[in-house]
């Protein structure tokens, strides 16, 4: 096809719901944890071009789409490079039935989805020498209302980042410093549990790319839509990280101080009362200035790091010990400090075929009204080749005392109500209790086991997934589970910081429902508790399956597909679109979609209505 052909190819979801505690989507079964990559090799292969150690830390940091960023940073000799796309995004919505307090914004039109996303990114990478590079992004918005200037918005997005890499006889060594830094030691230190690819394809990510082709197929063959920013599966980090590799006897090692973005000082974010989101006005975008006020001044600093060997034949084995410290200052007059930290061991071995990934470890947090005490968190996971059981099989067994505590790692550490009671629940977290997880996400206080698996029949392809757990201690009286078909919708009509707001948004008429980013979660309470105290009485059980179908065939000469994913609500989404290559650089993306809710148990919890949303994309 020449690259300047105009295509259209059109989607079609249709959202099948179930009770709650049982719920369809897609598996992450594609995203077996990948074995860890020397924390300073000479080059790192994206795609099928080679670049240096540098440029690829460069990339993760500030750069959206993966095949665009290869083209540009190609030539290694090139001392800067100057790239970056635009994205034009109209919103429009009318809520025929609407929750409390948004009036008059039932009905809405403007440009930007109420994220604070670019709507230019311009990206600039500079090799001052051989040995290091520089790199940062500048953002840029307008609301496009005329005459008014003040919501106009050009600065940098994440500050100025520095890498380096330096080569010795004794072994490699790397430094990161400055700006927002993009960084995964372990999943039990510093992680983010993917979900990305479990959400459905209907929905864009302001993060990708314009390729139609590479997205759907991708999502058809692996259950991902495309990489995507490569910031996305990463903690955000800001300050030093140094690193080695290479090292007599094949040791590595990581350094870190600095903080995470759930450690940054943002305590207490769901305690404040709801305000009517005045940022559904056209032009007002989020605004992240008050919110926790002092508590941000404050030092919150986490520092660590691992030590890692690899061995074997191959050198493919690896074992190392990971550590996590966090303190955080309470009162600038005093010595009062809150704490945390975790001590574990990981391992990544191939025997046979078969690959076995685990952590093991314990965590303790502590502070001027909390008496510190250790837990453990224990996770071992088997992968099955093809070969040993006529279908790829992973099983993943894990346990977790309500005692570890850890907001920088993977695992959801809010269901312990007397830490949740002394520290307050974080800005964006997505609320506390015994909360509805997806298979493989895992969550303090919980001793379960999860298992995935893929087979395929003709042009079908299907993942499964199930898991089934249980509460160690009975402990909240409380549950949480995401809204996973239109939670995305909901979050950018009650947005999750308002502008001027103290803390993130909790709406409803019950006061249940929190937003964050791009999703929103709930949290009811349970009747099973003991009269005069409120405490809970028995242990929760938990029990999750997630399924994915995926057809791709021909229609009229065209590719078709066809997706499936369902979840936890009696609620239905129906959307169509289409995708528009106007260029090889460029595309058009149309969405609409009809929702609705009706929670049966709550007779005011209901909301009905349609959003349209026009993305103009280019790169350059």
């Amino acid at each position: 096809m020449p690259k300047m052909a105009l295509y259209k190819r059109f989607i079609f979801c249709f959202f099948v719901t179930v009770p709650i505690g049982v719920f369809f989507t897609n598996t992450a079964y594609a995203q077996a944890d990948e074995k860890a990559e020397s924390v300073a090799s000479d080059t790192t292969v994206i795609g099928d071009s080679p670049l240096d150690w540098n440029n690829f830390h460069t990339i993760a940091g500030i750069a959206y789409d993966e095949s665009f960023v290869r083209e540009k940073l190609r030539n290694p000799d090139q001392k800067l490079s100057v790239f970056g796309y635009y994205r034009l995004f109209g919103y429009g919505r009318n809520m025929t039935t609407a929750y409390p307090n948004l009036a008059p914004y039932e009905r809405a039109y403007g440009v930007g989805d109420g994220y604070r996303e670019p709507m230019l990114s311009l990206n600039v990478v500079g090799r001052p020498t051989s040995n290091t590079t520089f790199g940062t992004e500048l953002y840029m918005f307008t609301p496009y209302l005329g005459d008014y200037t003040e919501g106009n918005t050009f600065t940098t997005n994440l500050g100025i980042n520095f890498y380096g890499n330096f080569r010795t006889d004794y072994g490699k060594f790397g430094i990161r410093a400055g700006g927002i830094h993009w960084y995964n030691l372990s999943s039990f230190t510093i992680g983010l549990f993917q979900v990305l690819d479990r959400f459905t394809i209907f929905d864009r990510t302001p993060w990708e790319g314009v390729d139609n082709t590479t997205r759907y197929d991708n999502y058809y063959n692996t259950g991902v839509a495309a990489a995507g920013d490569l910031r996305w599966n990463n903690q955000a980090f800001q300050g030093l990280i140094l690193n080695g590799g290479s090292l007599p006897y094949d040791f590595a090692f990581d350094m870190f101080w600095g903080r995470t973005q759930p450690a940054g000082g943002l305590p207490g974010g769901i305690a404040d009362p709801f305000l009517p989101p005045p940022n559904l006005a056209a032009g007002q975008i989020t605004d992240y200035s008050n919110i926790a006020g002092l508590a941000r001044t404050l030092p919150s600093i986490v520092s660590g790091g691992k030590v890692q060997k690899t061995f074997g034949d191959r050198k493919n084995q690896i074992i190392g010990y990971n550590m996590l410290r966090n303190v955080a200052v309470l009162d600038s007059l005093s010595d009062q400090r809150r704490i945390y930290q975790v001590h574990t061991m990981t391992l990544d071995l191939d025997v046979e075929g078969i690959n076995i990934t685990g952590e093991l470890g314990a965590g303790s947090y502590k502070s001027p009204t909390y008496t510190e005490r250790w837990g453990e968190a224990l996770m071992l996971r088997v992968y099955l080749p093809k070969k040993y059981t006529k279908v790829p099989v992973d099983v993943q067994v894990y346990q977790i005392s309500k005692d570890f505590f850890n907001q920088s790692g993977e695992i959801f550490t809010n269901s312990n109500p007397d830490i949740v009671a002394d520290i307050g629940l974080l800005p964006g977290a997505v609320g506390a209790g015994g909360q509805v997880s997806q298979v493989n996400q895992l969550v303090h206080n919980r001793r379960g086991v999860n298992a995935n698996a893929r087979f395929e029949y003709g042009i079908a392809k299907f993942n499964v997934g199930w898991g089934v757990a249980r509460e160690i201690e009975a402990l909240s009286t409380q549950l949480n589970f995401l809204h996973r078909v239109n939670g995305l919708a909901l979050s950018r009509i009650y947005n999750p910081f308002p502008e001027n707001a103290t803390g993130p948004t909790v709406f409803g008429p019950y006061g249940r429902k929190v937003s964050f980013f791009r999703g929103v979660s709930e949290v009811v309470s349970v009747t099973d508790i003991a009269g005069g105290t409120g405490e809970a009485l028995t242990r929760k059980y938990f029990n999750s399956i997630d399924l994915q179908g995926k057809i791709s065939t021909t229609l009229f000469g065209r590719d078709f597909f066809i997706f499936y994913l369902g979840t936890d609500q009696l609620g239905t989404g129906v959307g169509i679109g289409f995708d528009w290559a106007v260029a090889e650089n460029a595309g058009i993306y149309v969405r609409h979609r009809w929702m609705n809710y009706r929670d049966r148990s709550f007779a005011l919890d209901k909301y009905a209505g349609r959003e349209i949303t026009i993305e103009l994309k280019t790169f350059f």
